[in-house]
Order: C-alpha cells, then sequence, then structure tokens
C-alpha cells in the first residue's frame, strides 16, 4: 500500500522536509526519482548534482527492493529529505533483512569487465556521488540509510580553486600507481579542478594512460575535471596515436589550462 507522504515546513535553518512511504517494488523507481528531484531542485542543487542525488537514491532504493524483503511479500520503505545547515540530507528506511554493508565486497573496476565479479556497483556509486553516506540498525527501527549532499554554498570556494599538480618522473606500470595516489589523495581533499602538469615527463606508457582515464573518470563522477599541460612531443605522440586527444583537455601550459576553466573550453 502506498502511503501519503507528510511535509514540514520551519522557519528555523531546516528549510523544509518531506517524506514519502512506499510498497518496495520496482514500480517505486520512478516515484521516488520524482520526488528527490523536485526536492533537489528545490533545495537548490545544479543539474549534475540533482543528477548524482537521483542516482544513489534510485541504487539505495533497488537495494531495498531487491534484498529486504521476499519477493512475493515486498514490504514499505520510507524516503525523506530535508535542507539543513547547507546540507541536503536523505534518508532511506526499511525494515527487512538487516543489512551490513561491511559484507558487501569492494567491487572490481580495474579489471577486464570479462574478468570482474558482479556486486557491489551499488554501494560503490553511492559512496563515491554523495559527500557523506552512514548505515544504522535497530531492531526497533529497521536499516536507516542516510546520504548528504552539501548544497552549493558549502563548497563553491574549493570548487573553483584550481590545483595543480607536477609530475616529474615517466609514468608507467612501476610509477603510474604513484601518480593515482597522489592525485587521489587530493581529490579526497576535495580538490574538483586539476591540472596535471607534464612539462618534465619523458615517457608515457599504456599504463600511464589507464591510470589518467580512471583519475579522469573519478573526477567526473564527483562534478570535476581533469586537464593536462605542458606535453613533451613523444609524450603527446601517444595521446595522437591511441585517440585520446579528443579524451582528455590538453593545454600547451599550465596557465592556459587553469584558465580554461572559468572560461570552460
Amino acid at each position: 500500500m502506498n502511503l501519503p507522504y507528510y511535509q514540514t515546513y520551519s522557519s528555523g535553518r531546516t528549510i523544509a522536509m518531506e517524506s514519502i512511504t512506499l510498497t518496495a517494488d520496482l514500480d517505486a523507481l520512478a516515484k521516488t526519482s520524482a520526488f528527490i528531484t523536485a526536492a533537489a531542485e528545490r533545495c537548490g542543487l545544479d543539474e549534475r548534482a540533482t543528477w548524482q542525488v537521483q542516482l544513489a537514491v534510485d541504487e539505495a532504493v533497488t537495494n531495498v527492493i531487491q534484498h529486504a524483503y521476499d519477493p512475493d511479500q515486498p514490504g514499505d520503505f520510507t524516503l525523506s529529505w530535508q535542507c539543513h545547515d547547507q546540507r541536503f540530507i536523505v534518508t532511506v528506511r526499511d525494515h527487512g533483512r538487516r543489512f551490513d554493508p561491511s559484507t558487501v565486497p569492494v567491487p572490481d573496476i580495474t579489471s577486464p569487465l570479462e574478468e570482474r565479479q558482479v556486486g557491489g556497483l551499488g554501494i560503490y556509486l553511492i559512496t563515491r556521488l554523495m559527500d557523506e553516506v552512514h548505515f544504522e540498525f535497530s531492531p526497533q527501527g529497521g536499516n536507516l540509510l542516510t546520504m548528504v549532499k552539501y548544497l552549493p554554498s558549502d563548497q563553491a570556494e574549493e570548487a573553483n580553486e584550481v590545483v595543480v599538480i607536477p609530475i616529474n618522473d615517466r609514468i608507467d606500470a612501476l610509477t603510474a600507481p604513484r601518480l593515482s595516489k597522489t592525485v587521489n589523495e587530493q581529490i579526497s581533499q576535495g580538490a574538483r579542478q586539476i591540472v596535471l602538469d607534464f612539462s618534465n615527463v619523458p615517457f608515457l606508457s599504456s599504463s600511464g594512460l589507464r591510470a589518467l582515464l580512471l583519475i579522469r573518470k573519478e573526477l567526473m563522477t564527483l562534478g570535476g575535471e581533469l586537464r593536462l599541460a605542458a606535453l613533451q612531443p613523444q609524450v603527446h605522440e601517444v595521446f595522437t596515436i591511441t585517440g585520446f586527444t579528443q579524451v582528455f583537455n590538453i593545454h600547451h601550459s599550465v596557465t592556459e589550462a587553469r584558465a580554461a576553466f572559468s572560461q570552460r573550453r
């Protein structure tokens, strides 16, 4: 049975709150999508952030539908949202089987597709798309998933800052993991606009290209962008041969790359 949602409005720091309770079946997906998309737009999230929230909620609700209850006895789940302290907070609560996220393996996103094990991608996407993710369980309250997306004013200054990372070595199978670690550390600290300075890179192998592709994918998932600058001729030729000049934003200099972020070109 589908129950009507309730609404609460406040003149305090909480802008608004709404909830909707639905039967945990696949028919609920379209309703939850419309419900959460309207909420995200109302709270001021931009188009990309709204899409990220929409996908995270879809993955969470799909997990409830597929795993919380028996197929022939679907229970209910409650989807709620609120805007509070510059955060868009979404919760999904169900009273089905207890869910323990620590038992879900981390998905393999680097091996060839035919070698990857199925499973874990939903939770992985949720944790990458949202700024905070928390799981709770209690016998009385059931499973509670809380997902938080920071509103634009929280991260405007940070998101606009361009981080330049100089690379002073060849990029091959040995050094590519170090490059990935360096860049991912910056991403974990909030960097979203990154320039890699290639002026001191004399060599690039296919292992390096794969590392760069994963970095680019990670930034795009988080709404960020990667730009490459000052490639030496032999390194630029690798991008040309592989067709990756059509994939990456490549600039003659770091200055040009930095300026391109504000010009969006």
